[in-house]
């Protein structure tokens, strides 16, 4: 059988120390492969999202859609409306953005993400705390300073559009306002891009400043402009419009 896909064989490993990165009490491994791009985390016994992570990326819960499949350990998960999940060996799960996660029992937990959204956010955490840091001379950055080269970053393809915004949105930057396609508004491209990072109605409201009734009719206005009427459509034609990158290059 003949196949005439765009692809070429093609391996990575997930267990190679040298590609790990340590964040918190975990250590992440990110490996693209073709269109795919994996993470491997492993969890030491202890970790906690809310102490591990979110002084890095700023925001009040984690706001990243997980694909998860657990090779070892046990994780709980939290969602913002009480909604709980422990999840174990063996386990598959979809953890959407706005929860807590920690850690249970003694043993490292170690998993496997096929969604990019958590590491776009650390990498754009960890860029904005880089560039707020003290220099060699002691100077810092400005806050507004550290922004704009945030978003040279994320136009420049080396950070994620909506992961800037986010991580921007948790220290009190309200994201520039751009012109987009099909007739979108400048907020409702900054809507656009949030939606297709994996943000809900009510996460959009929050990094805006909206009411979530609000973002509701700015995502109605958006699909019924670019022709499409789900999520995923809306992600495709954000990436077609170089909105959002479908794999941003980690640069380690």
């Amino acid at each position: 059988m003949k196949h005439h896909w765009d692809v070429r064989l093609e391996a990575k490993a997930l267990d190679r120390p040298t590609d790990a990165h340590r964040v918190g009490n975990a250590e992440l491994t990110v490996a693209s492969v073709g269109d795919t791009t994996i993470t491997r985390e492993v969890m030491d016994p202890g970790w906690t999202w809310s102490t591990d992570v979110k002084p890095i990326v700023g925001t009040d819960l984690c706001r990243a859609l997980h694909q998860l499949f657990i090779v070892s350990g046990r994780l709980h998960v939290v969602m913002e409306d009480g909604a709980e999940l422990e999840v174990r060996t063996g386990d598959a799960a979809v953890i959407p953005p706005g929860h807590d996660a920690w850690v249970v029992g003694d043993e490292p937990c170690e998993i496997v993400d096929f969604c990019r959204t958590y590491t776009q956010l650390i990498e754009a955490g960890e860029a904005y705390h880089a560039m707020t840091a003290p220099r060699a001379s002691g100077e810092r950055r400005s806050r507004s300073e550290a922004a704009q080269r945030l978003r040279a970053e994320a136009r420049a393809g080396r950070l994620d559009p909506g992961a800037v915004a986010l991580v921007l949105g948790a220290v009190g930057h309200r994201p520039r306002r751009q012109s987009g396609p099909a007739g979108l508004t400048p907020r409702e491209t900054e809507v656009l891009v949030l939606i297709a990072t994996g943000a809900s109605a009510k996460q959009v409201a929050y990094v805006l400043g909206i009411a979530p009734k609000t973002a509701s009719t700015h995502i109605e206005r958006i699909y019924m402009k670019c022709a499409v009427s789900s999520r995923s459509e809306a992600t495709r034609f954000a990436i077609a419009h170089g909105l959002v990158n479908p794999v941003t290059p980690t640069g380690r």
